[in-house]
């Protein structure tokens, strides 16, 4: 098979995974979520960069059996002439209002709750069988609040309905010129002001008039590209530096087992429990000496045994007496007083002492 060969194979084989992709609902879902954050973040910086941009409109407005185009700047309305199949200048890459006769809308107003403001979307969706002669599958709709609520907590909705049959014929034209409509409206509103009811609003794309958005996605996309190599490359770093701790550890065990070997002494946990059995390090032991020494005047509050340390505290008719007492029958050295001894009430003596525990020389020449 010659190389050409396989490369038109592999070319059929991306196009048809390409394919199957873009029918899944998934990728499908995740291109509508990835449009909303994006019409969500410029619909944000908008305003503060409004003044940097070019704030005109293009409408297409349906007259008679054509589209006739028109460009909306600061108020002012220019015609362009009529739609003949391509793109006037300065219309491509941009967005389009589509205006259609009003005879073509189903408009009504309806009472609502004030309390279901927030819910008016899912609320006319539900009743959009009862309320228009198309399937609910196949209206497009918006609606307005003109007015505040009324004394009787009700709010008046204008509903503008109609059915996506009548407009795809108009936007199959205009998509064939590279045209997107971003914006449906009824033509009964001026031309000079923005719809006050917009049938696309809230779609997925539906800012893409704005000037801004497709270098906002252009640059999301390079950032993106950008940063998946630094993830990687963080990714690699990451398994590098776990590798070399790895590594590390082995040869520190292997030096603490060396070292180990030639002390004659080891790690393992039976080690340590024979070290602590130790007279030099048998609390309990060292329990029985400090019973042992301590005199019947003397009460012992609290003891702290901490390795090599030794921490004394409690109450004595003679705190003086006990250091040489501790240094002498229980075994310890540099016994000295932590804090200042205080006389209580009952004329008791409050000591802390600290003290060391002997040496295991020490211990073996009593």
């Amino acid at each position: 098979m010659t190389a050409s060969a396989r490369m038109a194979g592999f070319s059929a084989q991306a196009a048809a995974l390409k394919a199957r992709l873009g029918a899944s609902p998934l990728v499908a879902k995740a291109g509508g979520a990835v449009s909303l954050l994006l019409d969500a973040f410029v619909a944000a910086i908008e305003p503060r960069l409004g003044r940097f941009l070019d704030r005109s409109r293009r409408v297409a407005v349906v007259e008679g059996d054509g589209l006739a185009l028109y460009e909306v700047r600061e108020g002012r309305v220019t015609p362009r002439g009529l739609f003949d199949g391509a793109a006037p200048q300065n219309f491509s890459g941009r967005g389009l209002e589509l205006r259609l006769p009003p005879n073509l809308f189903l408009a009504r107003t309806l009472r609502l709750p004030d309390a279901g403001r927030d819910y008016l979307g899912p609320i006319l969706a539900h009743r959009l069988e009862r309320l228009t002669p198309w399937r609910p599958d196949r209206v497009l709709y918006g609606y307005d609040i003109p007015e505040p609520a009324g004394p009787d907590g009700t709010i008046a909705v204008d509903l503008l309905a109609t059915s996506s049959d009548l407009v795809a014929p108009h936007l199959d034209a205009l998509a064939a010129a590279g045209l997107k409509v971003t914006a449906l409206g009824s033509a009964a509103a001026p031309l000079d002001a923005a719809l006050a009811i917009d049938l696309y609003r809230g779609r997925p794309g539906s800012v893409g008039a704005s000037p801004l958005r497709r270098p906002v996605a252009r640059a999301a996309a390079l950032a993106f590209g950008l940063l998946i190599p630094a993830c990687l490359a963080a990714v690699l770093l990451a398994a590098s530096a776990e590798t070399e701790q790895a590594e590390t550890g082995a040869h520190l065990a292997a030096l603490r087992a060396r070292l180990a070997a030639r002390t004659g002494t080891g790690g393992t946990r039976e080690a340590g429990l024979l070290a602590a059995k130790r007279p030099e390090a048998s609390v309990i032991l060292l329990i029985d000496r400090l019973s042992a020494a301590l005199p019947d005047g003397t009460v012992l509050r609290e003891l702290d045994a901490d390795g090599g340390k030794v921490r004394l505290v409690g109450r004595s008719d003679d705190a003086a007496a006990l250091i040489g007492l501790l240094e002498g029958q229980a075994g310890l050295t540099a016994v000295r007083f932590a804090a200042p001894v205080i006389r209580d009430a009952e004329r008791r003596e409050a000591f802390d002492i600290v003290a060391s525990r002997a040496a295991p020389q020490a211990e073996a020449g009593r």
